[in-house]
């Protein structure tokens, strides 16, 4: 990966408390990046070098910066940059990032000038980040507006992860942890077992393939849209041939009705991807789905599971669309996480502006037509 002159190759130092930046780095080595990654007390698995190499398999370009006051790391941002289809210009996106101390002015000086090199180089638009902290945190918003980021209303959007979250904590053994769901959950777990549902672990590729045809099923069935299967292979990759993922599948008579996809980087747990189809037998799968993956991420040393977005406004109503998958999500002990805004810098207003309307009026619609047509 070309590198600018502010961001020369630098070896990984340990992370000290800060000081003033002194140098901006490129990091082009994986472990040296993970290792950085996971001494931030907040890190995110999106924030990891597996999931930037994600990434580029669907079109984008992980850049992956670190700043350091001396020799201590006191700030990281892999940001990607993905070109728009038909337009000589891109947008930069830092998934759940960076991260650093939101309050410390003198990281973000250190930053934004390797940012705006960036951006000029790729004729970005826009960087969008969308850090996992709390949408409570003043000390991140006021930073924000003092370096010229833009706050955005959104609860989602079609290409950024979701506001609303929900989190399940594995502070516990599992026998607590199954203590701590729902009734109705622990019931339908055990109903799924006394009728013979079993969960297995995937094998190899023709088990991703099932998976994914099982996905477009389901989709096809609750009118949702599936990513191609590339992108199950570009998770199974960088995540379930490693170790720090699984693909978890349940089968009922020899038939395959359930799957689950979850990864994991130092002590947190993601699950990514589901399907479930509908049977003539309520059997229960998703329940016993789901509680497999609990004890996986268990199993592997994490603390802290995210089961992604619930679909929801934060707080849930039941008149949102997503409300019975919260609830049960919710049913396995888990809570609600609001994340603080999405926030946009701005290098190009007037392309701004059509592409914020573009965002919002058009790709939603694009989005919900992609169910009709899974494949």
């Amino acid at each position: 990966m070309k590198k600018e002159a502010l961001l020369p190759q630098s070896p990984a130092p340990e992370l000290r408390a800060p000081g003033p930046v002194t140098h901006v780095v490129e990091i082009t080595d994986r472990e040296q990046w993970n290792r950085l990654v996971l001494r931030r007390p907040h890190y995110e698995l999106e924030q990891g070098w597996e999931w930037g190499e994600v990434q580029r398999g669907s079109g984008w370009t992980p850049h992956r910066y670190a700043a350091f006051a001396d020799e201590a790391c006191v700030g990281l941002a892999s940001v990607v940059s993905g070109r728009i289809p038909g337009l000589p210009y891109s947008v930069l996106d830092a998934c759940r990032g960076p991260l650093l101390d939101w309050d410390d002015d003198g990281v973000w000086r250190g930053f934004l000038p390797g940012i705006r090199q960036l951006a000029d180089r790729e004729r970005a638009i826009l960087l969008r980040i969308s850090p996992g902290i709390s949408h409570d945190n003043i000390a991140f918003r006021d930073a924000l507006a003092r370096h010229g980021f833009q706050a955005l209303g959104d609860e989602w959007t079609t290409w950024s992860p979701a506001r609303v979250v929900v989190i399940l904590h594995l502070d516990a053994d599992e026998e607590t942890l199954r203590r701590r769901c729902r009734k109705s959950v622990r019931n339908e777990i055990a109903a799924a077992q006394r009728r013979g549902v079993s969960v297995r672990v995937a094998r190899d590729a023709a088990d991703l393939a099932a998976f994914h045809r099982l996905m477009v099923t389901a989709g096809r069935q609750k009118g949702y849209p599936v990513r191609p299967l590339s992108r199950l292979e570009a998770l199974w990759r960088a995540y379930v041939v490693g170790g720090a993922g699984v693909l978890l599948l349940t089968e009922h008579e020899g038939a395959l009705v359930g799957g689950l996809l979850g990864t994991r980087m130092g002590q947190r747990a993601y699950l990514q991807a589901t399907g479930v189809v509908r049977t003539d037998e309520r059997i229960y799968q998703g329940a016993l789905l789901y509680w497999e993956f609990i004890r996986w991420a268990k199993a592997a040393g994490c603390v802290h599971l995210d089961w992604g977005g619930s679909g929801t406004r934060f707080p849930p109503r039941e008149t949102d669309q997503g409300y019975g998958l919260y609830q049960f999500k919710a049913g396995f002990g888990s809570e609600l996480h609001h994340c603080a805004p999405y926030h946009d810098l701005v290098f190009r207003p007037q392309l701004y502006r059509l592409g914020r309307a573009f965002e919002r009026r058009v790709l939603p619609r694009a989005w919900r037509l992609r169910a009709l047509i899974n494949h």
